[in-house]
């Protein structure tokens, strides 16, 4: 027995691989990122932006490329991608505070429907993020799109600000409906095994086998034997 392999195995699980690395790289960067965003450096902020999209692209690349995908991994892609959204947002409001104010009432939905998109997710598939979910990259991309403008630029556009905001209301209600339709699904799975272990608790148990299988014993009258007392005259 090779006594070697449990050693090595939990030398792997310790190991942290490349494409998680860049993923914490990305979180690194967020935080670099807040004091030039206090200090209203908009253009660094948008520059530090474009440095984090570019880690987000290659841990995913990396992970595919090396085999490095792991749900720990996709764990930690997902809290980065939302530590990286709700920086952004923060990082806008600071530096451009006419957005929020012109535009309250459709970011306090979008961040409502988020919020529950996020949750719902969570409770049905224990992830914060679909990285499967054509519709969140479609939206992430465009308030990718739309953060790294505002701040390179100085000013935002509102038409792309609808646009994005709406892709985001999308995504996160086809999160809800996803982990809804996953809670139904679990339910009837629960209640069709209940069903079924109940007609079988109440179907009639066969007999024992050995009294089933043995067969009757049949009565057969037995002449007595004639004596020799009784034979003679």
């Amino acid at each position: 027995m090779n006594n070697d392999r449990p050693e090595r195995e939990v030398t792997k699980a310790r190991t942290v691989s490349l494409a998680d690395a860049l993923t914490c790289l990305r979180l690194l960067l967020v935080l670099l990122i807040w004091p030039l965003s206090l200090q209203g450096h908009g253009r660094l902020v948008g520059l530090g932006l474009i440095g984090a999209g570019v880690t987000d692209f290659l841990d995913g690349y990396v992970a595919r490329r090396l085999g490095q995908a792991s749900p720990r991994g996709a764990r930690l892609d997902g809290v980065a991608d939302i530590m990286l959204l709700l920086s952004a947002a923060a990082w806008l409001e600071v530096l451009h505070p006419e957005i929020v104010r012109e535009n309250v009432g459709l970011l306090a939905a979008a961040a409502a429907l988020y919020a529950g998109g996020v949750a719902a997710g969570w409770i049905a598939f224990r992830r914060v993020v679909d990285p499967r979910q054509l519709s969140s990259k479609i939206a992430g991309g465009l308030l990718y799109l739309f953060a790294i403008t505002s701040l390179l630029t100085g000013a935002y556009e509102p038409l792309l600000l609808r646009i994005a905001v709406l892709a985001l209301m999308i995504s996160s209600v086809e999160g809800i409906i996803a982990a809804v339709g996953r809670r139904l699904a679990e339910s009837r799975t629960i209640q069709a095994k209940g069903i079924a272990s109940n007609t079988r608790s109440h179907a009639p148990h066969a007999s024992n086998g050995v009294a089933s299988n043995a067969s009757p014993i049949t009565s057969i009258p037995i002449s007595p034997i004639p004596t020799t007392n009784d034979s003679e005259p």
